[in-house]
């Protein structure tokens, strides 16, 4: 900070202090690191997170990762008073696209470059910040966002650019333990929120769309000691390493960049599987290329593979298959299925029976090009017309796929599952060891993707049949996750800035408000001294599915910083605190 004394004259350091002053004592908060009250989240206070109405201590809330709040205060028919009571600036360039965790009073907030601020949430003050310290070396895709963060007892737990999980005192910031998850060196790096069980915390590692082989540990909450590892692919002597031609499994891709679900009966985590590398040359590595864009069922105890499925196999279009996995309960022709639900990058939604892994169907969300349906045992039929080629081929949908990373929500109220969707299509290019050994010319590989064509949708599916209730067309591709609540409500972002509230039964539009960024990120909703509260961080900082370079006038601060926004119903009266945090 400046030394005022030598910019200003007396004249203006007197007002400066007349205004300081007027703001009331509480408005010069001491920069010295602050204490958070004293979290206890215990392994049994996770296991009935979603019991827990007033807080949001998972990713994605409960275990099931419904992201659905049974808060019923702010409802169908007063959501239009909604108004913001407080704002916090981040100050980090590049955006946020972390779900804010909010714990007894407090909220974790995670920003782009491994920033973690810990947030009273009666105000809006900062608690504490803490920064880590990355080294200039860093192997990353995509933007340098974090995803959020888990806790465990009086634990907050980070994964990081540099591929280091990092454990952090919940009420003070101050590092308890670092440990290396990966390796720099080997194109790894880390930006997803960590699945705790019990004193276990489980991580996956990114960096598929370079060489490297893709993993999922598991971590003892209290040490840092690795206590298992699962290879995403196979070695040899493995079940699977046939899927694999030559020495490709080696540098195969295969990432586990988002997070997990777990069912406590099945004692079963499901973690979704990148794409495999290279991403479009189909020569460099034939097969199936398992597990890659897989879903997994890992014994939690010993990591072990209990069953997977493959959402695309050979996948030549970089479509992941990372996705989150909603587990919910299913009336499948006539019968009751333990079951899972995914909407994948590759345009379909997917049910499965999370006991066993078998396949129940697959329906198109988006348009879809590249399969003409799936086999009895949900095996996708591939139009050859499809792969790419030397001259490049029309897909839909393109590489931002059909749904990107962002959660979806399910409410057990209405039954439906809410998607924010990406309606695209690109040219796919392939200039691999094939068309080298014909010795044509150097050429593209990858895909562009085709300016001003893209749009989006916010759709409702009934999850027993897999059909859309209904949709509201959104004028650019959706951006942000969702949050359905108690109160039949459904609550996004998008690209333009715009957080939004539609009817859950109906899609009708019942609430918005610009927040000035483009949101990137999912909500949240809490109660707080008997109030619901709804947050959203908001600021872009990266592009939606690539979209940067298509014509996309649309994305506002594209390297802007964040701000978290919290909402409540309007009181008479009531002021609104837009101090923020900024420094």
């Amino acid at each position: 900070m400046p030394a005022f004394g030598a910019v200003l004259d007396a004249d203006a350091r007197q007002a400066l202090i007349r205004h300081i002053r007027s703001l009331g004592r509480n408005a010069i908060r001491p920069t010295a690191r602050m204490q958070a009250p004293n979290i206890q989240v215990d392994p049994a206070r996770l296991r009935n997170a979603g019991q827990e109405s007033d807080t949001f201590l998972m990713w994605g809330r409960n275990y099931a990762s419904h992201s659905f709040s049974p808060l019923n205060q702010i409802d169908r028919s007063n959501v239009k008073n909604l108004v913001p009571v407080w704002s916090f600036q981040t100050g980090v360039p590049d955006g946020l696209g972390g779900t804010p965790l909010f714990v007894d009073g407090v909220i974790y907030l995670t920003t782009a470059w491994n920033h973690v601020f810990a947030i009273d949430a009666r105000t809006g003050t900062e608690l504490w910040h803490h920064k880590r310290r990355l080294p200039e070396k860093l192997s990353f895709c995509c933007g340098p966002l974090n995803r959020g963060v888990a806790i465990v007892n009086q634990t907050v737990y980070m994964t990081t650019l540099d591929a280091h999980l990092v454990a952090l005192d919940a009420r003070t910031g101050r590092v308890r333990w670092d440990v290396a998850i990966g390796s720099v060196e080997e194109n790894q790096n880390a930006k997803h929120p960590p699945l705790i069980i019990g004193e276990k915390v489980i991580v996956g590692i990114a960096g598929g769309d370079s060489p490297t082989r893709g993993f999922i540990d598991a971590y003892h909450a209290e040490t840092g000691k690795r206590l298992w590892r699962f290879h995403t692919i196979p070695t040899e002597g493995e079940k699977g390493f046939e899927t694999w031609s030559g020495e490709s499994y080696k540098i195969g891709g295969g990432a586990t960049w988002l997070g997990g679900s777990y069912d406590p009966e099945l004692n079963l985590i499901y973690w979704g599987v990148g794409n495999p590398y290279p991403d479009f040359d189909t020569a460099a590595r034939k097969g199936d290329n398992l597990y890659t864009d897989s879903v997994v069922a890992l014994d939690a105890d010993t990591g072990k593979l209990k069953w997977h499925y493959q959402f695309t196999p050979h996948d030549v279009w970089d479509w992941d298959g990372v996705n989150e996995l909603v587990l919910i309960d299913l009336n499948w022709q006539g019968r009751n299925v333990k079951a899972l639900v995914h909407a994948d990058r590759n345009g379909h939604f997917y049910a499965l029976d999370r006991t066993n892994g078998k396949f129940l169907y697959a329906k198109p969300f988006v348009r879809v090009t590249w399969a003409k349906g799936f086999d009895s045992n949900g095996r996708p039929i591939i139009d050859p017309a499809a792969i790419p080629t030397y001259e490049g081929v029309n897909v839909c949908p393109g590489a931002a796929g059909g749904k990107e990373w962002m959660p979806m929500s399910y409410s057990p109220v209405e039954h439906l599952v809410y998607l924010p969707v990406i309606e695209n299509c690109a040219t796919f290019f392939n200039y691999g060891l094939q068309e080298q050994a014909r010795k044509l010319p150097p050429g593209p590989s990858g895909f562009f993707y085709h300016a001003n064509k893209a749009y989006g949708k916010v759709i409702a599916i009934q999850p027993d049949t897999g059909e859309k209730v209904w949709e509201v067309k959104t004028r650019t591709p959706m951006g942000g996750g969702m949050l359905a609540t108690g109160g039949g409500l459904v609550f996004t972002g998008d690209a333009e800035g715009n957080f939004t509230a539609y009817d859950a039964r109906s899609g009708a539009l019942l609430w918005s408000y610009q927040t000035g960024s483009g949101i990137r990120a999912a909500p949240i909703a809490y109660r707080l001294d008997g109030k619901q509260y709804i947050a959203i961080a908001s600021g872009m900082g990266g592009a939606v599915g690539g979209y940067t370079g298509a014509g996309a006038p649309w994305m506002k601060d594209y390297r802007s910083g964040g701000t978290l926004y919290v909402f409540s119903l309007f009181e008479p009266g009531a002021s609104t605190k837009f101090h923020g945090g900024a420094r």
